[in-house]
């Protein structure tokens, strides 16, 4: 296995996880959402006489507390009707008790753990979790509505919860032995974790996503297949459903592994890149995963700078003509790209990124233009821009010139054209758009003068074509009306 992935600790959490939008932005749709379950998981309750409480480990021999633990776990097996609360009461507390005394021992006791054990814990994880994830609708067939239905979490999430912490406290014991323990966490004990992503429980994919992480850092044999299963998980949320609740997860618990990716990249890797990591921002959803997507997208770029040209252009390919709510996302990850790419690579996409950026910068949308100038308050985004301003500067110079001349008409060199006027007042600009506008065009006046006059130049200059050329079209237009004129009148005289 390569060594590549060693180091799979968990990231802090990148600023760029803050940046998810959580409401409706202003003169936008609403945030798409996946649609919900419309009942809880049902577990088939065990057929069993009233079950005992076992004596505690204080109660038994030290050489018979293995066995105990064993009855322990095997009573754990026990399955109740957590739909009907009124069920059982004193089997389920002495199960959730139970449970809480296992978690105890595996925490406070060094011992050798036997084959035995690892076979009935990870069958009564088994027993507990591993079931059927009910669909996305309700019971009239219409599928989950956000706004009208309330979502339901599971039922039976208290000792769920017990469960996932034992089996956790388990793994990461200092006395686990993944050697013993690889011929019962196997490639089907993986593929039903898996599933369970799609809980409708956030509590349970979280919960999932320590699980799964901690197995992936242990069982160095599984790590391939996992990532080869979210690979398939991904693809067929992409070109088939569009709909998975744990994308989210999975994505953080990938942005683990990408940062511990060794160097140079393996080329299955950079192929993940291109044909995965980047087709999920074409989904429509994209809002409930997006900051995770971008923290693994940043750390492909941190470990391979050559891959900046790849993503820049597939982020372009896939950019939103109509929906500003999630051209905000692709403007945010832009922004995290920028403070981590180097300036060679940044030299290979600046013109087709500024093309895009300027037509954001005229964005009747008002917090998508106000995003791309607040770029220029990023100190090494304005190295970089002010290091390549002869490219970059004539390409956004007419939509930060027309923005700055409604308000700051005269401060810079700026006339009182009446074309210019009347295309720059003819957008819903704030005065932060304008001034943040002037301020951009500023940093170039005073670090470029001559640049930035030549672009004045080239500017009116391209007005005064489109105005010479507007006036031609017009003549052509009317000569070629009286040539119809002309020609009516000669047939109405013929006839």
């Amino acid at each position: 296995m390569h060594n590549a992935d060693v180091d799979v600790t968990m990231p802090r959490a990148s600023h760029s996880f803050d940046r998810l939008p959580t409401g409706k932005i202003e003169g936008d749709i609403d945030l798409i959402k996946s649609p919900q379950r419309h009942s809880s998981s049902r577990f088939e309750p065990s057929s069993y006489t009233e079950i005992t409480k076992l004596p505690s480990f204080d109660e038994v021999p030290a050489d018979r507390r293995l066995e105990l633990f064993i009855l322990k776990v095997d009573q754990c097996n026990v399955m109740f009707d957590f739909n009907d609360p009124s069920s059982d009461i004193n089997g389920k507390e002495i199960k959730r008790v139970t449970l809480q005394e296992l978690i105890e021992f595996i925490s406070s006791n060094r011992f050798t753990y036997t084959d035995e054990m690892y076979k009935h814990v990870v069958d009564m994880f088994k027993t507990n979790l591993f079931r059927p994830i009910p669909p996305p609708v309700n019971p009239i067939g219409d599928i989950y509505d956000p706004d009208e239905d309330e979502p339901i979490n599971e039922v039976a999430w208290p000792h769920m919860q017990v469960v996932y912490e034992f089996f956790l406290r388990f793994l990461e014991s200092p006395d686990f032995n993944h050697t013993l323990a690889k011929q019962y966490i196997d490639h089907d004990f993986v593929l039903n974790l898996l599933e369970l992503f799609d809980s409708e429980d956030p509590r349970e994919r979280d919960c999932l996503k320590t699980t799964l992480h901690r197995i992936y850092g242990k069982f160095l044999s599984l790590r391939s297949f996992i990532r080869r299963s979210f690979n398939n998980i991904f693809l067929q949320f992409i070109y088939e459903t569009e709909r998975f609740n744990g994308i989210a997860e999975i994505l953080e618990i990938l942005g683990s592994i990408i940062n511990g990716f060794a160097l140079p990249l393996k080329e299955e890797h950079k192929i993940f890149l291109a044909r995965v990591m980047l087709p999920l921002h074409k989904v429509r959803s994209i809002s409930l995963y997006h900051p995770q997507l971008a923290y693994c997208i940043v750390q492909f770029l941190e470990k391979d700078p050559m891959l900046t040209e790849e993503v820049i252009m597939g982020l372009l390919r896939f950019w939103p003509k109509t929906n500003s709510t999630k051209e905000l996302m692709f403007l945010n990850e832009i922004e995290d790209i920028c403070e981590v790419i180097e300036p060679l690579e940044f030299i290979k996409i600046e013109v087709p990124l500024f093309v895009q950026l300027a037509k954001c910068i005229s964005s009747p949308h008002f917090q998508v233009a106000e995003k791309v100038l607040s770029y220029w308050n990023n100190e090494y985004f304005l190295n970089l821009v002010t290091d390549n301003a002869e490219t970059i500067l004539p390409i956004i110079f007419s939509a930060l010139y027309e923005i700055s001349a409604a308000d700051q008409n005269g401060q810079m060199k700026m006339t009182d054209d009446d074309d210019l006027q009347s295309i720059s007042s003819s957008g819903n600009w704030n005065r932060t758009i304008h001034s943040l506008a002037y301020n951009a065009l500023k940093i170039f006046m005073d670090s470029n003068p001559i640049l930035y006059d030549h672009c004045v130049l080239l500017y009116h200059q391209s007005l005064e074509e489109n105005k010479k050329r507007e006036t031609e079209n017009k003549q052509k237009w009317a000569l070629l009306e009286e040539r119809v004129q002309k020609m009516k009148q000669e047939n109405g005289t013929l006839s």
